[in-house]
This record gives structure tokens, C-alpha cells and sequence, in this order.
């Protein structure tokens, strides 16, 4: 143990008591100078009393002061704030993290007439935690460039809500409270989700804003037909190659055909909705089946094909066979969407309470390096001591900077 200023090199230092309340102490150290007067003194980051008799990772046992490191002035230790970031990130919600958190910690209010426990099940501790501390054990491990080799598959989830029209009638469907923008890149082979953001809406410009969120121009792009997503990448990055998820073209095929026979039942139709779920799988299937489809005359479908049926035949052309196509050259989203479904599962039962775009963009960051095999609890508290110790033992932001206007939500 040293003493923290400068004039004091060499100083004795010796115990000098705790301070704080009994299970949360926190120890004190007396320095006593060749020159000038002793004096008391804590650590930067000061240690609470140990929670345990031994630490399994250090295989010793431990002495009361040799407890985990807190921030000045915070009531909670460095790792419980890292367990409750991979908690969140996993899938947890800030009530549950929080909860967790206080009980972990011994962290317990109560009735100062009664002296019950007052159990709080407010998420408001990790919400805080996440706004200030996120972005610190995020940072590492977040890129600053759009991949520049393999593929990039580009989608966005929307997340609806009840909405009443001007006459107090409910919307059927509801409306979007916002959407998240995801993409995955590929790393040796390996589909990686390289991004995540949260916008108000899925609107043209905040398409384009995701694209410009990163440095750099994918080589080549995968994604659905959307209008506004293939106008955004087309104004970002001209060069890039543009390849139609075929799941989803498929799809829209099928959904076309299922609409024309309730309307028209026809035989042909419903065999050429059979043939649809193999018709894009190469041009030896593509081409009869746009000679089954002209000879039913049917309008609708011929018009679909007119659009989609040149963009499916460009894509026949640059596709290689199976045999020599590569993991990073894949034909659809299909891996953007097995990744993105732990965001779709943790945010929807939230989706109404999620209203701070800012906060849900930490929270989605977090999200992503649980997704990535990237979270790690002691690396998170490493992390967070380290930045804590470069600014005086205290987080470098204040709490709830990015907090919204009264009435004016973010995400909605």
C-alpha cells in the first residue's frame, strides 16, 4: 500500500480502522511521513470487507480487508456492477438484474420506524449502471469499420404496441414504437453480429444513418427487398454487391400465389405454389417455372416476375456453385435472424417501458457481446476499475445525462 501523493514516497503506512457499516466496511490506512504530519487516508478505489473466507481463484484464504474494490462513494462493489451488465446483456431485465444485485450485496432498505425490510423492485440502480458503465466495457470490443471482407447481411426488427385512431378505435396491428437496425458480418467463416442500433422508426434517413454509423464499405450485401433499405445502400455503398435474400423472395412469392387462389382457385396455381418453395433454387428450376407461371395468364404474377424475375436471374449468374461457395457467401439472412433472436426475446415483453433510445442503444451493445461469446464478468470488472481509477475512483459520467424531456420519449 502506498500513499497517494507524491511528497510521501517511502512513507510507513499501517492500519488505521474501517469505516461504514458493519458487513460493508471499508478499510482506512494511516501514512506517516518522514516530513510533515500523518494523516488518514483510503484507497482510490476503496476495498469492502471480504464477502467470503477464501477466494477459490486465488486458492488462499482471505484476510476482512481484502475484499472486491468499490467505487468512491458507491454503496455497490465494482463486479457486482459487472454482474448485473452480463445479466442485462443475457437477456435480464433491469427489475431482475437490480434485484439480484441488492440481495448479492446485502444492499437492503428498511423502515426506519418498523425496521422491516423494504424490498425495492425498482430496475432505476442497473438502468444507471448501464447508462454510465456500458459504454466502458463495450468499447473494447466494438468496431469502428464495416467488415471489409465476406458478406454483410443488413435486416431490422420492429416492435409494435397497441395504438387507438382519432376515434379512440384500437389500430388493428397496432403501430411500430421503434425499430432496431441490425447487422452480421462474418469472422473467419463465423457470422458475428457487427452492429445493433435503435431508431424511432424504420425511415429512409435513419436507415442511411446506420449504414454511416461505421467506417467503411462492405463488399457485398445481403438483405430483403424492403424499398427503403436497398434505396439507403444504394446512396451509401454504390460499389457494393446487392444480393436479395431468397428466403424472403421466396416467400413474398408464395404469400403472392396463397392471396391468388383464395381469390381465383385454380389448380395451377396451387401446383405452382408447390413449386415455389424450390423455384429459386437455380435457373434449371427458375425457368420452368416462369413457363408454367405465364401459361396461367394470371396478372398478378406475371407483373411479380417482370420486377423480381431479372434481380433473381442477375444473382443466378454471380452465384457459385455450392460446392465452391464460401460460409461467408450466404443466399439469405438466415443467420442474422437466429443470431437477433435473443434481442426479439428480451426486448418485446419490454417493449413498452423501453422508451430511451439512448439507454436501449447501451443496452443492445451489451446484448451484442453476450450474443458474440464477448461478455465476461471479470473482465467487465477489470474494466470498469481500470476506468474508474483514471478518473479519480468515479465514473466519468453523471447519472441519467441522457435522460429524455418530460413527455418527450425518444422511441416513440
Amino acid at each position: 500500500m502506498k500513499c497517494r501523493i507524491p511528497e510521501h514516497a517511502g512513507a510507513r503506512i499501517k492500519l488505521d480502522g474501517t469505516y461504514g457499516q458493519p458487513g460493508h466496511r471499508r478499510q482506512r490506512y494511516k501514512c506517516s511521513p518522514s516530513k510533515g504530519k500523518p494523516h488518514v487516508f483510503t484507497e482510490l478505489l476503496p476495498r469492502e470487507e471480504a464477502w467470503h473466507g477464501d477466494c477459490e481463484e486465488c486458492e488462499r484464504q482471505l484476510q476482512r480487508r481484502e475484499g472486491p474494490k468499490a467505487p468512491r462513494h458507491y454503496q455497490f462493489v465494482a463486479r457486482g456492477i459487472a454482474e448485473a451488465l452480463a445479466a442485462v446483456g443475457a437477456g435480464d431485465t433491469y427489475m431482475g438484474a437490480s434485484r439480484v444485485a441488492r440481495d448479492r450485496a446485502h444492499r437492503f432498505r428498511f423502515d426506519r420506524e418498523t425496521g422491516e425490510l423494504r424490498e425495492s423492485t425498482h430496475g432505476q440502480l442497473v438502468a444507471d449502471w448501464v447508462e454510465l458503465f456500458a459504454p466502458v466495457v463495450t468499447a473494447p470490443h466494438r468496431p469502428t469499420a464495416w467488415p471489409a471482407e465476406g458478406s454483410l447481411l443488413l435486416d431490422h426488427i420492429p416492435f409494435r404496441i397497441r395504438a387507438e385512431d382519432t376515434g379512440g378505435r384500437g389500430i388493428p396491428g397496432g403501430t411500430v414504437a421503434f425499430d432496431v437496425f441490425c447487422a452480421v458480418g462474418y469472422r473467419a467463416g463465423k457470422p458475428r453480429l457487427w452492429h445493433a442500433e435503435a431508431f424511432s422508426s424504420a425511415h429512409p434517413a435513419n436507415r442511411s444513418s446506420f449504414l454511416g454509423s461505421l467506417e467503411g464499405e462492405p463488399k457485398r450485401v445481403v438483405c430483403d427487398a424492403h424499398g427503403g433499405m436497398l434505396r439507403a445502400i444504394g446512396e451509401s455503398w454504390p460499389d457494393a454487391e446487392l444480393h436479395q435474400c431468397e428466403w424472403h423472395l421466396q416467400h413474398a412469392l408464395k404469400r403472392l400465389l396463397t392471396k391468388e387462389i383464395r381469390k381465383a382457385p385454380s389448380e395451377d396455381l396451387e401446383e405452382l405454389r408447390e413449386r415455389a418453395e424450390g423455384a429459386l433454387t437455380g435457373p434449371s428450376f427458375w425457368r420452368p417455372f416462369v413457363e408454367a407461371a405465364r401459361l396461367t395468364e394470371n396478372e398478378s404474377l406475371e407483373r411479380w416476375i417482370a420486377v423480381n424475375g431479372p434481380t433473381i436471374k442477375a444473382q443466378f449468374a454471380r452465384r457459385p456453385p455450392p460446392s465452391k461457395r464460401p460460409a461467408d457467401m450466404p443466399l439469405t439472412t438466415a443467420a442474422l435472424e437466429q443470431l437477433t433472436r435473443p434481442i426479439a426475446a428480451a426486448i418485446y415483453p419490454r417493449r413498452y417501458a423501453l422508451k430511451n433510445r439512448e439507454r436501449l442503444n447501451r443496452l443492445l451493445a451489451l446484448m451484442q457481446l453476450h450474443i458474440n461469446g464477448d461478455d465476461d464478468v471479470g473482465a467487465y470488472s477489470k474494466t470498469i476499475r481500470t476506468r474508474l481509477e483514471c478518473n479519480e475512483g468515479r465514473p466519468a459520467g453523471r447519472r441519467r445525462s441522457i435522460a429524455d424531456q418530460a413527455d418527450s420519449p425518444s422511441l416513440r
